[in-house]
C-alpha cells in the first residue's frame, strides 16, 4: 500500500511505523512527489511463493500414515 503525505504534515515516528509495517511513503511538497520511503527489510513472500517452498521440502520425505498421526495424538494427550 502506499501513502501520500504532505511534508509539512509529517510526524516522522508515524511515517516510520508505517514503514515498518510494510507500507511505501512517499512524500509530497506543494502536491508534487519528492521522495518515496521504502522499508529495508525484506517482503514477505507471496502465498505462491510459500507453498512452492513447503512443497520442495517435502519432497523425498517419507508419508505419513494414519497410524502414526493416531500414536502422536495418544503421546500427546498423556
Amino acid at each position: 500500500m502506499t501513502i501520500t503525505v504532505n511534508v509539512g504534515d509529517a510526524d516522522l515516528n508515524e511515517l516510520l511505523a508505517k514503514v515498518e509495517a510494510g507500507e511505501d511513503v512517499v512524500l509530497v511538497r506543494d502536491g508534487v512527489p519528492v521522495a518515496q520511503v521504502k522499508s529495508l527489510a525484506p517482503q514477505p513472500a507471496s502465498k505462491t511463493e510459500l507453498i512452492q517452498t513447503i512443497l520442495r521440502e517435502r519432497e523425498g520425505r517419507p508419508s505419513i500414515t494414519q497410524e502414526e498421526i493416531a500414536e502422536w495424538k495418544q503421546v500427546g494427550r498423556r
